[in-house]
Parts: C-alpha cells; structure tokens; sequence
C-alpha cells in the first residue's frame, strides 16, 4: 500500500467530490420525503384517500435514496441520477386505503393468538395435574 500513490489518485478524490454532492442531495431529499409524509397525512386525514400520483412518486424516490445510500456507501459503483436515468417506482399494489381488509387481518391474527395461548395453558395445566397426582401416589 502506498499513501502517496493513493493520495494522488484522481478517482478517489473524483469520487470524494461525488459522496459529497450526493450527500447533500441526500439532505434534502429526506426533507422532501418529510413535506410529502405530512401532506399524505393530512391528505388521508382529511379525505380518506392518499393522493396515488404522489404515491408512485415517492416509490421512485425511496429508490433514488437507495440508490445514493448504496454509491456513498461503496456498495454500489454506479453514480445515482442525474448520470444516470431517474428510477421507476414499482408497479406492486400500495397500501390499500381500504380499512376494512387491515382490520380483519388484524381480527385473524388476535384469533390466531388467542388460540395459540389456550392451547399453551392447557398443557401447562395438564401437566401440574400429573406432577401432582405423582406426589400423592408415593
């Protein structure tokens, strides 16, 4: 390893330069991301509905955010946009702003548990009645 020949590379300060830029893009995305989670609340709470442009619009860039997270971090070689194309959000279904289905899923999971749990105790109970009845047989 030589410090002199490393430090005199132009691709690692290039690349410094570029962690940089990214970084504070970074910053202010987080802060975009922050205005759109509150007009989505606000949205949801004042019409019950998302707003779905905007919903596609920050799936693309949570992808964008990954993407820089990966570039600064060394995980990636790639240099996010603008040198390269704006990532498309996924064409999975969102969150559905029915909240019917998400209670009943809820109701099922209770039910799950609860059945679960009764079956522990009961073991639990059985197995105190067999101990016991050991003891006063000797």
């Amino acid at each position: 390893m030589d410090i002199k020949k490393n430090t005199k590379n132009i691709n690692v300060w290039t690349r410094g330069l570029f962690i940089l830029i990214y970084g504070i893009i970074f910053y202010f995305v987080i802060c975009l991301v922050w205005l759109i989670v509150a007009f989505q609340f606000f949205m949801k709470l004042i019409t019950a509905e998302l707003n779905t442009p905007l919903l596609d619009f920050i799936g693309s860039l949570t992808k964008y955010v990954s993407q820089i997270l990966h570039y600064i971090t060394f995980k990636s070689e790639e240099r996010p946009f603008p040198f390269n194309s704006w990532p498309e959000a996924d064409n999975t279904p969102s969150v559905s702003s029915d909240s019917k289905t998400s209670k009943k899923e809820t109701t099922k999971k209770k039910t799950t548990k609860k059945k679960t749990t009764k079956k522990k105790t009961t073991k639990k109970k059985t197995t105190k009645k067999k101990t016991t009845k050991k003891k006063i047989t000797e």
